[in-house]
């Protein structure tokens, strides 16, 4: 494959400025529902990739280490319930 012309030539070729209609500063447009929606499935999956993480991190762990940080095998599967979270996190007396 040869190229009949070099990449700096083409270069020159293309035009380089801006045009005159197009603004300097962009403002942001305005979030519809569906971008919303959008925006959220994101989020979830997002989350939901690193929850399992998580739990896979904790599933290697030995039952010893688990027991070190307060956990049992039993616990794993709860540990982004909130209310889980909530009771192992309150001071005890």
């Amino acid at each position: 494959m040869s190229a009949h012309f070099a990449k700096d030539q083409v270069s020159f070729a293309t035009q380089t400025t801006m045009s005159a209609r197009v603004p300097a500063t962009f403002a942001p447009a305005p979030e519809g529902a569906v971008t919303k929606a959008v925006r959220a499935v994101g989020q979830w999956l997002s989350d939901k990739v690193k929850r399992r993480a998580v739990t896979n991190e904790l599933a290697m762990l030995s039952d010893h280490e688990l027991a070190d940080i307060g956990l049992s095998r039993a616990d794993i599967p709860r540990v982004f319930d909130r209310s889980f979270v909530a009771t192992r996190s309150a001071p005890r007396a």
